[in-house]
């Protein structure tokens, strides 16, 4: 099963270091990297080169958005998933206009994870 390299990006630690706890759960995932702002996010991606990028909605800096809409600018095979606690119909809308490769709610963000990776815990 190959590896799936994963950039984490969130601006509120604690919940940071929850979704990577349960992500180094997972069999098929590679944690490459995390970051805490959009601009942080977009660096990352240039260096890191994940194959996808977990990013939450609202951030400082660089919200979600504005880094998914630059991050697949540049680099259109990396996925994108946005995580956010604002399950709201305008944010899914806003993300698929910025090309997001999906949306998770933070209420059902670990079934969506798992969903995202194709496991089940």
């Amino acid at each position: 099963m190959k590896q799936i390299k994963v950039l984490v990006v969130d601006d509120h630690e604690d919940f940071r270091r929850v979704v990577l706890d349960f992500l180094n759960r997972l069999p098929n995932v590679n944690i490459v990297g995390e970051a805490s702002d959009g601009d942080e996010a977009i660096t990352k991606t240039e260096t890191l080169s994940p194959d996808m990028v977990l990013m939450d909605l609202m951030m400082p800096k660089k919200n979600g958005l504005e880094a998914t809409r630059i991050i697949k600018q540049r680099w259109p095979d990396i996925k994108v998933m946005i995580e956010t606690g604002n399950d709201d119909q305008f944010y899914r809308t806003q993300a698929l206009e910025v090309k997001a490769d999906g949306f998770i709610s933070k209420s059902s963000l670990m079934s969506g994870l798992n969903a995202a990776f194709g496991t089940s815990t």
